[in-house]
Order: structure tokens, then sequence, then C-alpha cells
């Protein structure tokens, strides 16, 4: 989906629109540049100590060397003079990158009819924006996928969405998905601008006066009767079961995906590690074998349970479940009842840019189809929208 997108600094921000007039900054966190510099600053230290006192150590230890009989001389891949620069580097790059990004940021004000904008790059001039509510087009939510330190994480948006991606304004910005539709959807009854949001077939938008209704409610204003063609064919990767009292819609597992492909390289790896660490059993101790072992198979374990995870949509009177089966057994992993479901859609899961079905209320999100092509989705979320529909005519 090709779209530009409006660059935000912060991990958790939030504009507080009910004390007017009102202001906030949009730049990296303090939790991620204090530790960020501490970090670049020990390694700076690290390198510098290691530059002036461990040459002096190796030097000795040198000398001792030599004054033995049967010596024998290794050369260093990399010198440790050069190894302690590349520290030094690395420190002083770490800290030069946090330093630049915290220069950077977005100041928002607003009183209520107004918006105001400032923004500032890491070098240049500041820019300032200044638009009346009405000049945006709505209250736009977005996932990003980011890296916070070691860990991967979903950055949940939501913004002043303008037709220039440089004048968008944050309203909201977590790490956290607690409530998030609840957030969005105050924001634009607060603001009186509609909700946004992209889909497949590209921006969603829901005036204010239907904010709060169910998908059922929707259908007239959407035009989604009759949209579902039954004899439209799926891909043999969904397999659909009736029975008198529901309908369930199972996912059939190919062999050669992308997910299955990476849970087997994984076992392959770790089964090469435990087999070279077999043949060197005398270099470790009985504790690091058993707590090896014990990671390696967990990690196993997980690899073909992620392989063979199959997920199925069952469909029953009043509500939708969603469970997880793994080999003999199943788990239930969320459930809506249908007359919750504010929507169904096909969105695009930021970490894989691949497409997945999310059926929506205002308290939870069930997500299916992670692994199918748009194709199977859209199928999905047309039969899913007729049977909704249907059922509430048999009602």
């Amino acid at each position: 989906m090709n779209r530009n997108i409006p660059v935000h600094y912060s991990y958790n921000f939030k504009l507080n629109i009910d004390k007017l007039p009102t202001k906030e900054s949009d730049r990296i966190n303090l939790k991620i540049l204090l530790p960020g510099l501490f970090l670049g600053f020990i390694l700076v230290l690290l390198g510098i100590f290691e530059l002036t006192n461990g040459l002096n150590t190796q030097n000795k230890l040198v000398e001792k060397l030599v004054q033995l009989e049967n010596k024998e001389i290794y050369d260093s891949f990399i010198s440790p003079m050069c190894f302690d620069f590349i520290i030094i580097a690395l420190g002083l790059g770490i800290m030069t990158s946090l330093i630049l990004s915290n220069l950077r940021y977005k100041k928002i004000f607003f009183d209520g009819k107004n918006i105001t904008m400032i923004k500032r790059s890491s070098w240049g001039k500041k820019i300032t924006y200044r638009n009346k509510i009405t000049d945006f087009q709505g209250v736009m939510l977005r996932i990003e996928f980011v890296q916070c330190g070691f860990m991967n994480k979903n950055r949940y948006i939501v913004e002043l969405h303008h037709k220039s991606s440089a004048q968008t304004v944050p309203l909201y910005i977590s790490t956290s998905e607690k409530d998030i539709r609840k957030i969005w959807v105050d924001y634009a009854q607060k603001l009186n601008l509609p909700t946004l949001l992209y889909t497949d077939e590209g921006i969603l938008q829901r005036n204010v006066p239907d904010l709060n209704k169910s998908l059922i409610e929707m259908a007239d204003i959407w035009n989604l009767k009759g949209k579902f063609n039954p004899q439209a064919k799926h891909s043999s990767r969904i397999a659909i079961k009736e029975t008198p009292d529901k309908i369930i819609i199972k996912l059939r597992k190919v062999l050669w995906d992308g997910y299955n492909i990476l849970g087997a390289i994984s076992i392959l790896i770790l089964a090469l590690i435990m087999f070279i660490v077999s043949l060197n059993l005398q270099a470790f101790s009985r504790e690091f074998l058993t707590i090896f072992y014990l990671v390696c198979a967990l990690g196993i374990i997980s690899a073909i349970f992620v392989m063979f995870r199959k997920e199925k949509l069952v469909l029953k009177k009043d509500k939708i479940v969603n469970t997880h089966k793994y080999f003999l057994f199943s788990t239930k992993h969320d459930e809506i009842f249908k007359q919750d479901i504010k929507g169904i859609y096909v969105t695009l899961n930021p970490a894989t840019e691949r497409y997945f079905v999310t059926i929506t209320s205002s308290e939870k999100n069930i997500i299916f189809g992670k692994k199918l092509p748009i194709a199977d989705l859209k199928w999905i979320k047309s039969f899913l929208i007729e049977q909704i529909i249907q059922s509430d005519k048999k009602i």
C-alpha cells in the first residue's frame, strides 16, 4: 500500500484536549534517550580504558611469553588497538544519533478551534503550520511496527489526518493497544471529525453520528447488503464446515509457508548446536548442559507448535469465537458477540507488510488469516459480513 506516512517521534504521547488551551511536545522519550546515552558513554569509557591500560597489560603478558623456551606466536584477526577504536566509535555513534534524535521535535498548541504545530528537524530551520480543525480530514488510527531496544513492538497512533502528511498532527501514541478504539473514537467525538482507517479498499471513513453503531446498524449506511457473491470461490487454503448450530472457517496448513520455513530452519539450527555441544561434553559443566539442553528443547517445541498451529473462526448464533488448534487440543483465543461488532476490515500488518482480517468491537479485536493472500482475506471479510447480517434477520 503506497501512501505518504507522517513521522512521529514519541512512544508515549497524549494531547489533552479536555483542558484548553493545551500543548504537548512530540520528541524521543527520556526512557529511551537516557539509557542509550549511558550505554554509549560506557562503551566509550571501556574503549579508552582498554586503549590506555589494556595495551600495557598485554605487553607484560608478551614479555612473559618471550621468556618461555617453547613459545608460540598468535596473530589476532583484529589488533587490540583497532578493536578499542571500534568500541569507542560505536559508543560515540550511539550517543551522537540519540542527541540528534532529541534535537528534533514537534510542539503542538490547540485552543479549541485552531491547532499550531512547530516542527524542528535535527538541523535546519523551524517550520510552523497553523490550521483550523475543519482543515483536517478526520482522526486516523494507524499501527506502526517499531524497534524498541532489543524488542519489536507495535506503536498505536491516533492522529489528525491532513492531506499533506507534513501537517498531520499526533493526538495519542502508545505501544499498548489497551482501549485504543475508545481513545480513537473519543478524540473524533470531541473534535467532531470522522474516524479514518486504512483498509484494502483505501481510507474508510465513519462519521461522528455512526461511531457507536454496530456493523449490523451500519449495513444500510455502508451499503453492505447483498455484496457477498455466493458463487465466489476461495482458495484451497480455506475450509468451510457447516453444522446446524455453527459455521467453522478453518485455515489449512501449507507446508512451505514462510512461517513454516522459518520454524524448520530454527529447529535445524538448534539441533545442530545441540549436536556440536554433545561432541564436546567434557568442556562444559553439568549445570550448564542441563540449562542449555532445556532451553534448546523448549525452543524446538515452540517452533513445532508454531509450525502446526491452526486457526479457526467459529460462527455461532450470537457470537464469533477465534480458536487456535495445536495437534489434538484447541484453545479459545477470543470471542466477540455479533451485536457488539463495530466493523470487519482487511488491514495491513506493519511487521510483515501482509494483510489480515480484523473483527473489532469497542473492547476487543480478533485478528485472523495473517498467512493468507489478500484475495482470500477479502472473501472471508465479505462472508463474515453476510453471515452477521443474515443472522440478524433470523433473530
